[in-house]
């Protein structure tokens, strides 16, 4: 029996979360398994940030379409590994700029690797499939960027 599947669109949040618990669990069984010290959760900011040469907290909050905070704490966690280093912005000592450290840079290319393996998995199990559920993630994506939930939830129910 499985209550949260049985529920339907009321559990809507609920079952996309628990995809995304076994998505994340899965992919940290993978780094795992080429035992390298990686979190799922460290991957936006660590792929931006080896993309750019340096980013602020707020430009990666802003283009992770993340939380200040979430990025904060995750920079954190990625410091204490030695995998990105903090410096203070040339033009705003208020602000922290990020980038990867030589560590972090020394283990781009293994992750590279493991991330070209994650894509083709998930290429073979999203494309196979009678519904491709990268389109319906960006259609519900876009629905919320036009009109948040609760507006929506106010103007259904006349409020």
């Amino acid at each position: 029996m499985d209550i949260i599947a049985e529920l339907g669109t009321l559990a809507f949040a609920s079952r996309l979360k628990r995809l995304s618990d076994w998505g994340m669990q899965s992919t940290l069984d993978v780094y795992k398994f080429y035992q390298v010290d990686f979190e799922p959760r460290f991957f936006p900011l660590y792929y931006y940030l080896s993309q750019k040469s340096e980013a602020s907290i707020m430009e990666l909050a802003e283009n992770l379409n993340i939380s200040h905070p979430a990025v904060i704490q995750i920079a954190k966690d990625l410091e204490k590994k030695g995998l990105i280093i903090s410096k203070k912005s040339a033009e705003d000592a208020r602000k922290r700029n990020l980038k990867l450290s030589k560590k972090g840079k020394n283990l781009l290319p293994i992750l590279q690797k493991i991330w070209a393996e994650i894509r083709a998995m998930n290429d073979e199990i999203i494309q196979n499939r009678e519904h491709n559920i990268m389109i319906a993630i960006k259609e519900i994506e876009d629905t919320w960027a036009e009109k948040g939930y609760l507006e929506r939830f106010k103007e259904f129910h006349k409020i």
